[in-house]
């Protein structure tokens, strides 16, 4: 992949990238943005957030369909239905959405979100175990 420093946004930091030049895109890429308050990364211990760190660096080399193989408390994923989640739906979900998706981190804790093409948006880190029935 080429990255390379654009005229016009140099001053502010950002890079140009050459989309000819990307393949296309097959793995997970990691959204944090729309983290619920109450199950936020702030309220993870530094073990934990190197854990989630960590695991999303592994997911990320794999395909999305190499992850569907994946054993559900491995490095696969299991399917959540947004009725059972017993936190505040935040807007993020939208109410044609009737699943999440959980991977692990940390031995089983999940971080939970949607998929929306190749980028998963993590919406909630279960850390305590208690945004869904396990």
């Amino acid at each position: 992949m080429k990255v390379k420093a654009s005229p016009k946004k140099q001053s502010k930091g950002g890079v140009s990238v050459s989309s000819s030049n990307i393949p296309p895109i097959n793995h997970p890429i990691f959204c944090l943005r729309h983290l619920h308050s109450e199950y936020h990364l702030n309220n993870c211990e530094s073990d934990e957030k190197e854990a989630l760190i960590n695991q999303m660096v592994n997911l990320s080399q794999f395909s999305w369909d190499e992850l569907k193989l994946k054993p559900k408390h491995g490095m696969g994923s299991e399917k959540i239905r947004v009725s059972s989640l017993h936190a505040k739906i935040p807007s993020t979900l939208t109410p044609d959405v009737e699943h999440v998706l959980a991977f692990r981190f940390s031995g089983k804790k999940p971080f939970v979100g949607i998929r929306n093409g190749s980028i998963f948006h993590v919406i909630f880190i279960d850390r305590a175990f208690n945004l869904y029935d396990h």
